[in-house]
């Protein structure tokens, strides 16, 4: 009886033991429960949270405005060139020359490219000069082209440039000399009579003086060149010494202007006869082109001709003897 009842006691404690064991077991599950998610929460497949989770926000750079092209401004346009034509109508006491030049290309001219020394009448020199001269003028193209281009000198000469020429000749685009002179007071002359007015107005192209007379070309190249009267031998054709250096003037100025003939004109006084005279300067003025040709001068420049005691200086009617036995170089 006392076995019956341990073994009862043994198997009574057997399920105590387990029945405390499966509690346990639930208490455990139950806290492990409130620990864990809910698992009826619906989501996308664990991958596909990962692969979201891993695509990391992109920032965007923030915008930039490009810096604007720099627009480089053109350059400023070139000055207009001041002309030797707009230098003479800037000038008032020039407005008659530019006004019986124009139809004779004086515009022209002075425009083009220098350097070019414009000697310019002013409008009282064109007055004196006379209208009935300008009319001749303006009726013979070819010699109001001389008269006007006779003012126009090569180069561009101040007017301390042409001081400093004192007693020699500059040669015009002509081809034609100019004399200068000053006289005992500095006063400038040119061909012994015109005077400067105003000088050094300059242009892009040269420089204007204005000057008080018409200069007109001069046909007599001894005037131009100041040569003093050539002496001979009595009745012959040889030149004295003084003559000969006087001669070098006349070398200087072909030389100086290779584009110049002229005639070379012997003349004698009425002593003696008509046909002795003629003969006799005849030969002087071929004495004259020989010495030219010996120094250097082309001979096909010159032409000697004598005229005898056809053209005697005389004054007040009475013959000057002394200034009657002359040669001339006459432009041709």
């Amino acid at each position: 009886m006392f076995d019956e009842e341990e073994e009862d006691n043994g198997f009574f404690l057997l399920v105590l033991g387990v029945l405390a064991a499966i509690l346990l077991i639930v208490v455990v599950v139950a806290i492990n429960d409130d620990e864990l998610p809910d698992a009826t929460v619906t989501g996308p497949p664990a991958e596909e949270v990962v692969e979201e989770a891993a695509a990391p926000e992109t920032t965007a750079a923030p915008t930039t405005t490009a810096a604007p092209a720099t627009t480089v401004p053109p350059p400023p346009p070139a000055p207009e060139p001041f002309t030797l034509w707009d230098a003479l109508n800037d000038t008032p006491d020039n407005s008659q020359f530019a006004a019986i030049g124009g139809p004779l290309g004086l515009q022209d001219a002075l425009e083009a490219d220098g350097p070019l020394t414009v000697l310019a009448p002013s409008n009282a020199a064109l007055d004196a000069f006379g209208g009935e001269n300008i009319g001749a003028l303006a009726a013979d193209p070819d010699a109001a082209a001389a008269v006007v281009g006779y003012h126009f000198i090569p180069g561009e000469l101040s007017a301390a440039d042409i001081i400093a020429l004192d007693g020699q000749t500059v040669t015009t685009t002509t081809g034609q000399p100019i004399r200068i002179d000053l006289d005992d007071s500095g006063t400038l002359f040119l061909n012994g009579a015109t005077q400067t007015v105003t000088t050094d107005i300059e242009a892009d192209n040269g420089v204007l003086h204005v000057i008080d007379m018409v200069l007109m070309p001069p046909s007599n190249i001894n005037e131009a060149i100041g040569l003093q009267n050539i002496e001979f031998e009595v009745a012959s054709a040889a030149l004295t010494a003084a003559s000969q250096d006087e001669l070098q003037l006349a070398v200087a100025f072909f030389t100086d202007n290779p584009g110049v003939n002229a005639i070379i004109e012997g003349h004698t006084d009425t002593d003696g006869t008509v046909e002795g005279n003629l003969d006799l300067s005849q030969r002087r003025a071929e004495a004259v082109e020989q010495f030219l040709i010996d120094n250097g001068i082309d001979g096909d420049r010159l032409t000697p001709q004598g005229f005898g005691e056809a053209e005697p200086i005389l004054d007040d009617g009475v013959e000057d003897q002394a200034a009657s036995r002359r040669i001339e170089f006459v432009v041709q």
